[in-house]
């Protein structure tokens, strides 16, 4: 089935997709193309003494062995490190190819290219390593441990950084004077990404323009030609940066990786295009993990059940290496949002960066954000249970109030922009059921299964990029109807931003029907920005989008008054014509397009902070630890909703991830060997479709002050959200026992439920 071309670029992209015509990275055909493999690490933490390639280098269909010593002799640089996250961030090299230790399993350590895949794994596996064992650092504990092996000569200890904000003092006087504190720790394992289609990579050399071309995965063309360019010393510009369908992003495609940098090598090496396909088992062991955090606090209470201070401590696991942004999303992102929608006096945090022989983490879906509105949630659940208080009067009652935006808070004085959480309380509770939650729970009771429920009220922050962002607007005269070209820097990973943008756009430029393309993330775009993260995209590239077609319409307005003989501020765009004061037509707006018109918008990064209340209902099999999520309603607080689709849609998929983080995934790595255990989709427990029930959305918006749009963007908020309400539940289903080790699957519940 072929889309029609006269439906918008949205839904044909839609229906592609679904139809099985959607084009990937590993779809692209080249008949001249070679294909690569790569040799990689078995171990955790090894010396490597000896690499012998002789065999490989013979065997049938070889093009060429490549290893550390060439990309030494082609001079390669490390990856950049963000690092605006304090003073003494330990940043070490990371190799393309390994070639005197290795420190993680999957690390890259020799690439074969031949003329074909099998002939290149073949070779690969003819490619002998001799490597001396040594011991691993594994995991958080030993991370932080006395006289663990140090993951980088050379350091004192495997902490990276250590980051504090507040008082201490003060704010163990603050404890001291509350009638009630109470404590919590949680640890957050390790997330694999597994977007829709494996991490791949096309390579070339452009001789005739003296670049390099690369097809691959990403969610910002920016973004990678900033990270190759460090790599090999090299402007931007001489890096020419594709993307098909992208298949979902998460934070984990947003920076390069060496086998990016590799096949590059080879491709100008060779003088051929060279192509590699990574496997769903290189992916699980190579592509960045999520989370590896351990959040433990402190929240205090009056006799009145106010909040008087929080204290959090955070440690995040690296892993062996530190990726572009690992650093200042384990930071920053916390700290925006450290005391959560409370008015908390009193706050402080400690947070530590630490190195393990383990696979490097980085963003995932919230990035930040989840692990510390887990942290305050569950500290305000242990609350409830200490104080006997309804879990929604509590937080309603310590909320921030709507007149004292914008906030700016204790400890980290981070600054949100606006919100209304009592209205957010209530209507959870009200879209909820909340007060009939009894009769749920005893028809569940007749039914043999015990009914808990948990709530989570959170904020986070979202936007950002570190630079502008522009975007640039053409509208013209196509077959006798008005077209509109939108062209951005900041490309669709799954989202629907040809709709959004449109949607910002078209009735700006007073048009009732049009036919818009998104031109995104083009290649050799001189358009400046950030790519497709951080819930950005409509903070970001929408208020430029909208700035440039504020600028079109003022153009079409000046061209209409020569032609009414009004000034330009008299006329009005509507329905696709202009039209007088007095509501008779000057004309239509395509008669306006003899000359195209084209307008750049640009504005500078800002931040916004969503927030929302969701509320989570489970029914728990006590005889067997089977948890099976029944209700989910959310609400949340978009600033702005611009595209109620697609809104809607980035809530339901993020709730999906938060509920399989609380209850199924876990990138499990033995604390002794250093192995990943759960390297292919039997292994790692993914949620279903049976997994969530159908959701009860609604929405609470309050206006952000901070950008012209008043958007906020939730693509993190459905995780976010989902993450503490289900925890909360499963909480409360223990009834007071201790809680076992995220994920909780049926085997852990059910023991913690047989210590009762």
């Amino acid at each position: 089935m072929v889309a029609s071309t006269t439906l918008p670029q949205a839904e044909q992209d839609r229906i592609r997709r679904v139809t099985g015509l959607g084009l990937y990275t590993a779809d692209e055909r080249r008949s001249d193309v070679a294909q690569a493999a790569f040799v990689r690490s078995p171990h955790a933490h090894a010396r490597i003494v000896s690499l012998d390639a002789s065999e490989a280098q013979s065997m049938p269909g070889v093009l060429g062995v490549f290893t550390a010593a060439d990309c030494e002799a082609a001079g390669f640089r490390n990856f950049p490190v963000i690092d605006r996250v304090g003073k003494g961030l330990v940043i070490p090299h990371r190799p393309m190819l390994a070639g005197d230790v290795v420190r993680f399993v999957g690390e890259t350590v020799a690439m074969v290219v031949a003329e074909t895949l099998a002939q290149a794994m073949d070779a690969a596996e003819a490619i002998f390593v001799d490597y001396e064992m040594l011991d691993a650092t594994i995991g958080l504990d030993a991370a932080e441990r006395d006289g663990s092996p140090l993951v980088h000569a050379g350091t004192e200890s495997n902490l990276a950084l250590r980051h504090i904000v507040g008082d201490a003092a003060e704010i163990e006087a603050a404890f001291s004077a509350s009638a009630h504190v109470v404590e919590t720790s949680i640890e957050m394992p390790r997330l694999a990404p597994v977007t829709l289609e494996p991490r791949a990579a096309l390579g070339e050399w452009d001789e005739a323009e003296g670049r390099y071309v690369l097809r691959v995965p990403h969610q910002g063309v920016i973004e990678i030609r900033r990270d190759l360019a460090a790599v090999f010393g090299l402007p931007p510009d001489r890096f020419h940066v594709l993307a098909g369908d992208v298949g979902g992003g998460f934070g984990p495609r947003n920076t390069a990786y060496p086998e990016y940098v590799c096949v590059l090598l080879a491709a100008k090496a060779l003088g051929r295009p060279v192509n590699w396909k990574g496997n769903r088992t290189e992916s699980f062991l190579t592509d960045t993990h999520g989370r590896g955090v351990r959040v433990a606090g402190r929240l205090g209470l009056d006799a009145q059940g106010k909040f008087t201070a929080l204290s959090m401590d955070y440690v995040a696991d690296l892993g062996a290496y530190i990726t572009v942004v690992a650093a200042f999303a384990a930071i920053n992102n916390p700290l925006q949002s450290l005391v959560g929608c409370y008015d908390i006096p009193k706050a402080t945090a400690e947070l530590r960066l630490v190195f393990t022989h383990a696979v490097p983490t980085g963003p995932y879906r919230g990035a930040g954000r989840p692990e510390v509105a887990l942290l305050i949630e569950r500290l305000v659940d242990v609350a409830v249970r200490q104080t006997g208080m309804d879990a929604l009067e509590i937080r309603k009652r310590n909320v921030i109030q709507p007149e004292a935006f914008p906030y700016t808070m204790s400890g980290s004085g981070a600054r949100y922009d606006s919100a209304n959480f009592p209205a957010l309380i209530e209507d959870a509770r009200r879209l909820s059921d909340w007060d009939n939650y009894a009769a749920r729970q005893a028809e569940a009771a007749t039914r043999g299964l015990t009914l808990a429920r948990g709530v989570a009220l959170f904020i986070e922050v979202s936007g950002g990029g570190g630079m502008p962002d522009e975007a640039n607007l053409t509208l013209k005269r196509d077959a006798g109807r008005a077209k509109l070209i939108i062209e951005t820097v900041t490309g669709a990973t799954g989202q629907s931003h040809p709709r959004t943008f449109s949607n910002i756009a078209v009735p700006r430029l007073g048009l009732a029907e049009i036919d818009a393309e998104l031109v995104a993330s083009d290649p050799d775009t001189k358009l400046m920005g950030a790519g497709s993260y951080a819930s950005r995209s409509t903070i970001a590239a929408g208020n430029a989008v909208a700035q440039a077609a504020d600028a079109i319409a003022d153009q079409l307005r000046r061209r209409a008054a020569l032609r009414a003989n009004l000034a330009p501020e008299d006329l009005t765009l509507r329905d696709g014509a202009v039209f007088r004061p007095d509501g008779t037509e000057v004309c239509p707006i395509v008669d306006l397009l003899d000359e195209p018109l084209a307008a750049l918008g640009k504005v500078a990064p800002s931040s916004a902070f969503p927030s929302g209340c969701h509320v989570a209902e489970i029914e728990v099999d006590t005889e067997t630890g089977v948890i099976a999520l029944v209700r989910y309603i959310a609400v949340d607080d978009a600033g702005v909703t611009v595209d109620h689709q697609a809104m809607e849609a980035q809530i339901h998929g993020g709730i999906a991830q938060g509920v399989g983080e609380v209850l199924t995934e876990e990138a499990i790595i033995d604390p002794e060997t250093g192995q990943i255990l759960a390297a292919s989709l039997m292994d790692y427990a993914l949620p279903r479709a049976d997994s969530v029930p159908e959701y009860v959305l609604g929405e609470r918006n309050t206006p952000s002050p901070f950008n012209p749009l008043g958007v906020k963007g939730v693509g993190e908020a459905g995780t976010t959200g989902a993450l503490c309400a289900v925890s909360s539940a499963v909480f409360d289903a223990l009834d007071g026992r201790a809680l076992p080790p995220m994920p909780f699957t049926a085997q852990r519940v059910w023991q913690a439920l047989s210590k009762g």
